[in-house]
């Protein structure tokens, strides 16, 4: 194997040409070579809102507030509960206010101020987050501002690095049945959907499988996250409608690209956008399995089907 690539920041930032055809390696030449500007707007979560409006084929949640400052988030007229965030960046500096009369379900608050839980959002009741640290209004402008500031960590993925006007974006906090909503990922190649993702326990414990666009589980021998807890199948969690249309809904959002990730959350029985992402896990290994399919899925063009 080579050296790092340029941009990289982790170890997996290399190509192998003993494994050219696996979906990580895919993602990595994507990163080198793929300069479509749907990309960065894709992966512009301010930006992507004009996408996904245009599709019409699902609700995008309420955009309480956007602007290129930090120092201007107009508290006192946001709700109780919603998510402030800034469009280039994700995970770390994201919260989520909390400050409803009932608290959300599945959040395990303790006294843990010195936790360095990998890409946590931080889930603000008040004042303090699930851990217990302080976060008064100050603090999280703050955080803002600097993430404002700063480049994406990872230059490789030229999509997400090249995000520009960045900004801070507040939006309505999803919930159901008293609780932040599972994820729902369609991973989506020349329009088709190839197979769904279902995480559950972001909050918790987090476990991760792999489904046919029918609902069945894919088996993984190693996948990359546990599968404890996750269904066998999916139509007996979102019905055969359910699945249908969550794929529907996938496939037009992204019709317009070679392969992309669609995020979605499924609200008293309607879905609502999420996001784009283009490059899964920072292009990060998968199963064995995952790579094979999805690797194929890519290489596999319309029309080319059965084509030796």
């Amino acid at each position: 194997m080579g050296g790092l690539l340029p941009g990289g920041t982790q170890s997996w930032h290399r190509l192998d040409e003993t494994k050219s055809e696996h979906y990580s390696q895919l993602q990595l030449k994507r990163c080198l070579h793929d300069r479509n500007p749907l990309l960065s707007k894709m992966e512009d979560k301010y930006a992507a809102r004009d996408v996904v409006e245009s599709k019409n084929a699902c609700r995008l949640p309420s955009l309480l507030h956007w602007s290129t400052s930090a120092s201007d988030i107009p508290w006192k007229t946001l709700p109780l509960q919603c998510v402030i965030k800034t469009n280039h960046w994700s995970g770390d500096v994201l919260f989520i206010m909390d400050n409803g009369p009932i608290p959300l379900e599945g959040v395990n608050r303790a006294l843990r101020i010195f936790s360095r839980a990998d890409n946590r959002y931080k889930v603000i009741r008040n004042g303090r987050d699930q851990n217990g640290k302080f976060w008064p209004r100050w603090r999280i402008e703050r955080a803002l501002k600097w993430c404002l500031a700063q480049d994406f960590p990872t230059q490789l993925e030229w999509g997400a690095a090249s995000i520009q006007p960045r900004g801070v974006m507040v939006e309505e906090l999803l919930i159901e049945n008293g609780q932040l909503p599972d994820d729902w990922k369609v991973h989506v190649f020349h329009g088709k959907a190839g197979f769904i993702q279902h995480d559950i326990g972001r909050m918790t414990t987090h476990a991760q499988s792999i489904y046919t666009v029918e609902g069945r589980k894919i088996t993984q021998s190693n996948p990359r996250w546990s599968e404890q807890g996750t269904p066998d199948e999916i139509i007996s969690v979102l019905g055969e409608e359910g699945v249908r249309s969550l794929v529907e809904t996938a496939e037009k959002l992204a019709e317009d690209i070679d392969y992309s990730r669609v995020d979605l959350f499924r609200v008293r029985g309607e879905w609502v956008f999420g996001e784009y992402t283009n490059y899964h896990n920072s292009c990060h290994p998968q199963s064995d399995e995952w790579e094979t399919l999805a690797g194929n899925l890519w290489l596999t063009k319309p029309g080319m089907e059965g084509v030796e």
